[in-house]
């Protein structure tokens, strides 16, 4: 890297409006004393006394005060090439534009560049090699292992386009990280999802007793505090009970359940 490369780069960033932070010469991690992206800044002053004193530092971007997004492609696990994944996404009609600002990575992936203004997320192979990321970044002219980053055809920030809908659909917190619906509550149904599910259904006439009898011994197995216990009883109860059960007996099935707990503690 050319002297003070880092220090020009990070005073055209930030009088285009972005924040940035320090990384050690060679690695992705903050200096020591430093916090990374949590104390990137716009204060060409202190970007000057950082760079300044060590000129052969790394360079970071905050992308979520950026308004940024970056699709981080990897390439170093062949079980994992983001690049056959993009292919993949592309059959399904899944593009990312050629035309928004790329960086190529010092491990010789590839960093898409977005307008972005969603909520911060860090999504690790989202799919298989593809990261997305919308906190912090790696960014040229940052080294590492003697290989830099490098804008792709000489483009700069000024070419980065608005994230393509898809992407943001993605990242929406109804997405869960990628994986379906189904998929996902399979997975937590291994805890304490299946609980919860049985609780939303409820119970009518007849089981009542013996039902809420259930759930508060299955509450009480996962570790809920006694106090916890009894506030979801009620609020099942309330909720998912038809009809509901008078107070009283929700507190003689709370002390019953408590009492049996107690004496297996002891």
């Amino acid at each position: 890297m050319k002297e003070f490369a880092s220090l020009y780069a990070a005073l055209d960033l930030v009088e285009s409006g972005y924040e940035i932070y320090p990384l050690s010469a060679n690695t992705k991690t903050p200096p020591k004393g430093h916090h990374g992206y949590l104390e990137a800044t716009r204060d060409q002053n202190i970007i000057v006394d950082w760079f300044q004193n060590n000129p052969d530092y790394n360079l970071g971007l905050r992308l979520d005060t950026s308004h940024l997004l970056v699709v981080d492609v990897d390439i170093h696990d062949s079980a994992k090439n983001g690049k056959d994944s993009l292919m993949e996404l592309q059959r399904q009609g899944k593009t990312l534009s050629p035309d928004t600002y790329i960086e190529k990575t010092a491990g010789g992936g590839l960093h898409y560049f977005f307008k972005y203004t969603g909520d911060k997320v860090r999504k690790v192979d989202n799919w298989p090699g593809i990261d997305l990321l919308s906190d912090f970044t790696v960014i040229a002219p940052s080294e590492i292992g003697g290989m830099a980053y490098a804008p792709l055809s000489g483009r700069t920030l000024a070419d980065i386009k608005p994230a393509p809908n898809w992407i943001v659909d993605e990242l929406s917190t109804n997405n869960l990280n990628g994986a379906s619906e189904y998929a996902y509550t399979t997975r937590l149904k291994k805890y304490t999802g299946r609980l919860l599910d049985e609780m939303v259904q409820g119970a009518n006439t007849g089981d009542r007793n013996v039902w809420l009898t259930k759930m508060a011994g299955r509450m009480f197995s996962v570790g809920a505090d006694p106090k916890t216990v009894y506030n979801m009883l009620s609020v099942i109860n309330d909720s998912f009970v038809d009809p509901s059960l008078p107070s009283r007996e929700i507190n003689v099935i709370f002390q019953s359940i408590l009492k049996r707990e107690s004496k297996g503690v002891h």
